[in-house]
């Protein structure tokens, strides 16, 4: 019953964060609406009556608006004991236990990139620029892209000034790709064979104090034009 109970919880979290992201994000931009705070309406979980407070213990209630329900975040997190964070800065509610490390999207920029062809790119997409990607069914809001094109590889170069130990990231390919990872003097940190389509993989690579980081990413097939993606990148993140 414990069980059945976290994981109805749960999804009746997510439920909750969904519905409020898409009304809160569908205009881009903060309105102002009219809506009812209502103490007359009951939640029940698994038959039980449950009691809502925020994070200074005051007791909360649902709100309606336009006939659908909300509940704050934070009070239906707390049923599974689920983590529950506010980042004004970039306006971000953070659900969950939060990575470890410095995030090396947000923190370093990418100093150098090169492609074979006129049509490979690189960069980095970063949580102000307020975009999303879906990678293998989960929705990012910062990644580092390196596309490809014809047979040509492309790369991108981070100057991390001999600050860390390790990188822990995730990735993912629409096509067939090969990702390489080399630190300085071209030393092979890390190389993997990406099946396109396949779902995202999370790795840890050493890098032993190296000044440069550098992605390279080439075709697996001749004329394929693989899409990379480099997600939850942390450097010297806890081990798990």
């Amino acid at each position: 019953m414990k069980l059945k109970k976290t994981m109805t919880a749960l999804v009746l979290a997510l439920a909750l964060v969904g519905a409020l992201t898409i009304a809160s994000s569908a205009a881009g931009v903060v309105q102002e609406i009219r809506a009812n705070l209502d103490p007359s309406i009951t939640i029940t979980l698994d038959g039980e009556a449950q009691t809502f407070l925020d994070a200074n213990g005051t007791r909360v209630y649902p709100i309606t608006y336009k006939g659908t329900t909300y509940l704050p975040v934070r009070a239906v997190a707390g049923l599974v004991g689920l983590g529950v964070d506010w980042d004004g800065t970039t306006r971000t509610v953070i659900l969950g236990k939060q990575p470890s490390g410095v995030d090396l999207i947000e923190t370093y920029n990418i100093y150098h990139t090169e492609g074979g062809h006129w049509e490979c790119s690189a960069g980095q997409v970063r949580i102000g620029d307020k975009k999303t990607e879906e990678i293998s069914g989960v929705s990012y809001s910062h990644w580092l892209y390196l596309n490809c094109a014809w047979g040509h590889e492309i790369m991108a170069s981070y100057n991390l000034q001999g600050k860390h130990d390790s990188l822990t990231f995730t990735y993912y390919s629409n096509e067939d790709a090969i990702l390489k990872i080399t630190g300085d003097n071209g030393t092979v940190l890390g190389e993997f064979t990406i099946t396109g389509g396949a779902v995202a993989k999370t790795v840890t690579i050493p890098l032993f104090k190296a000044n440069e980081l550098k992605f390279e990413v080439t075709p697996a097939k001749d004329r394929g034009w693989p899409a990379v993606r480099i997600v939850d990148a942390y450097l010297d993140a806890e081990a798990k």
